[in-house]
């Protein structure tokens, strides 16, 4: 006689399984969305460094590339400079980048579409203010989650005061004991207290998240 399972044995199962299920689905979600992370940042900055570099070739070193200065408020902080950094993309970075489209949200900042829907906004200080986010328009739109910044320092970034490289004019948002003199604590605790570090953080970690970094991935 060929035996069969009952339905409570089925329904005793099927509970296992979902049991199973809710333990390990939020660890496999966490891990592909941290892997998209890593590689689209690797890419960005990888795809950011390059245009950089083919530019320089064309237009000599990224110190002296003509950016627009500062502008100042009235209350010690940035104004914006829209017309100046749609002519300094367009100048030096436009021809170099394979972007999709420009978004012009009215504001301050000028938008740009990747074909693999992450996207950077463009913002004008001392440097040019470069904000990757691997998720383009979609939520949460949150520093240190799915936001990461970036700076490209022609002089004016220098003569601020900024320790920057000479050599890598694109680099990461390192707080003020630079690329070469932070430890990884203090990279993580900048990150933890001012998000626009983290990309430091993250580069100093080969752009690997690792598990005590601050922020939960969305």
């Amino acid at each position: 006689m060929k035996k069969a399972f009952t339905l409570a044995e089925v329904l005793i199962t099927l509970g296992i399984i979902g049991v199973v299920a809710a333990m390990t689905l939020p660890q496999i979600v966490h891990n592909y969305k941290k892997q998209e992370v890593e590689a689209k940042l690797k890419k960005f900055y990888t795809t950011m460094s390059q245009a950089v570099k083919l530019s320089e070739l064309e237009n000599g070193p990224a110190y002296y590339w003509s950016k627009s200065p500062r502008i100042d408020d009235g209350n010690g902080g940035n104004a914006g400079n829209r017309e100046g950094v749609l002519a300094f993309y367009n100048t030096y970075l436009a021809k170099y980048l394979k972007k999709t489209t420009e978004i012009d949200n009215g504001g301050t900042t000028i938008d740009i579409m990747f074909a693999d829907g992450s996207k950077i906004k463009l913002s004008s200080g001392y440097c040019l203010d470069i904000n990757f986010d691997y998720n383009g328009q979609k939520a949460p739109n949150t520093l240190g989650v799915d936001m990461f910044d970036f700076l490209l320092c022609t002089e004016e970034g220098y003569n601020a005061g900024l320790l920057r490289n000479k050599e890598m004019p694109f680099d990461a948002y390192f707080p003020g004991c630079g690329r070469t003199g932070c430890t990884r604590t203090q990279l993580l605790n900048e990150c933890k207290s001012n998000p626009l570090v983290c990309s430091a953080l993250l580069m100093y970690d080969g752009w690997e998240i690792k598990d005590d970094y601050p922020y939960k991935l969305r």
